[in-house]
This record gives C-alpha cells, structure tokens and sequence, in this order.
C-alpha cells in the first residue's frame, strides 16, 4: 500500500516573546556535522586502533557525513552515542539523520509501490490467467522478474521507513531526557507527530506546555494537543 506522509513541520508559530520555531527547526535538523579535514579511511584506520575511543567515532562521522555516505553516518554516530551517551548535541545530530533517512525511505517506498502498480497494470491487460490463450502463455519471464525486484524495493523501503522514524522518535526522546527543555520537547513533539506517533507527540507537546512561557504559544500548544487527542480517540487512532 501507499505510504502516506505529512511531510513537513507542523508549525505553532511565533509569539511575542515565545519560542523561535522556525530557528529550532533549523539548529536541531539543519545542523551540520563536525568540521576538520580527515578523510574517512584515516577515520576508520583510528576507529580500528582505537575501537572504544568515542571521539574516533564522531571524527569517522563527521567524515562519512562529508561524503554525503548518511546510512554509514548513522551507523558511526549510534557507537558513539553509545560510547557518550550524555552528548545531547550528537544525538540531536543522529536524530536528524535518523529522521532524513526515515523521509528518505518513505519517498523510495512510495516510487517502488508506483512503479509496482504500472507492472500490474500491464499484466491486468494481458490475457486472463484462467483463459487458454493466458495458461498458454504463462507471465512473461521478464514480467515476473521486474515485478518481484519492484516487490522486494517496496517492502526494504517501507522496513527501513519504519526502523528510522522509529529509531528518530527514541533519539530525540533521550535528548530530551538529558535537556529537558523547550528546544527538545519542541523536536521530538515535532518529530513523534511527522511520523505519526500521536502518543508520544501529546506527552511531548504537554511537557513543552509546562516549560513555555509565552501565552500566544501556548494557546497554539494546547490546540495542538487537543487536535492530537481527538486523533487518538478515533478508531486506530
């Protein structure tokens, strides 16, 4: 089936006074990986001396970030998370990643999931399998191979769609354990909701209630979080 995504922020907007949205969206997923110089085989020569060293790991993804090599990225960036797990600003950074493969995934699902559906269109207008004309001709070979390899790209997509987001929501949930603050209940509420975990995006929205101070936001919030609930109630909400 069809992935369905809103993508994009579901934006509060501005009060006087009160939480620059827009900037934390750009500082928690515009943010760019370390500086410096290192290609990435003397970043993974250091990884492979030094294998318990947190920093070979952020220096390795910063390198591979570089490439623009993001699925590698991610996976230098979790050891180091593991490594330095109080780093909020890495796993802020991971957060990201997680979240831009998660969009990525979903746009390569639902191009495979179209493309699928032109090769059963094509087959849909051939001769009935039931008919004689149909047994005797049997699915083209190369029919059969292009529509298994389409097969197989939807469903990778759709597997690495919902291991990212799901791996992004819990990212920015341990940033926003170790920063409680506005910046991080404001990136996972946004987050959780983008990927549809209304649960998670009520429970974030409500604790950034708490923390904001200005009144236009907050009445912004509290219809967030209502529209959220009523989505909840309803039946496989």
């Amino acid at each position: 089936m069809v992935i369905v995504f809103g993508l994009g922020f579901a934006f509060l907007g501005v009060g006087s006074g009160g939480l620059d949205l827009g900037q934390m969206i750009r500082d928690t997923f515009g943010a760019k990986g370390g500086g410096g110089s290192t290609s990435v085989s003397e970043a993974q020569k250091r990884v492979n001396e030094h294998p318990r060293d947190p920093k070979a790991y952020k220096t390795l993804a910063d390198a591979l970030e570089r490439k623009g090599r993001t699925d590698e990225t991610i996976t230098a960036l979790e050891q180091y998370t593991r490594l330095a797990p109080k780093d909020a600003t890495q796993l802020a950074r991971l957060g990201r990643l997680e979240y831009n493969q998660a969009d990525a995934a979903a746009a390569e699902a639902n191009a495979a999931y179209t493309e699928q559906q032109t090769v059963f269109a094509g087959s849909t207008f051939g001769p009935s399998s039931t008919s004689k004309l149909g047994q005797a001709i049997g699915q083209v070979p190369i029919t059969q191979a292009v529509s298994t390899k389409v097969s197989t790209r939807v469903q990778d997509a759709t597997t690495k769609f919902s291991t990212a987001s799901s791996k992004a929501i819990t990212t920015f949930q341990k940033v926003a354990k170790l920063k409680p603050d506005s910046d991080s209940y404001f990136s996972l509420a946004q987050a959780a909701e983008h990927f549809r975990n209304d649960k998670v995006a009520v429970s974030a929205y409500t604790k950034l209630l708490k923390v904001e101070k200005d009144a236009a936001t907050k009445a912004r919030i509290r219809a967030k979080i209502k529209t959220l609930q009523a989505a909840l109630k309803k039946p496989g909400g």
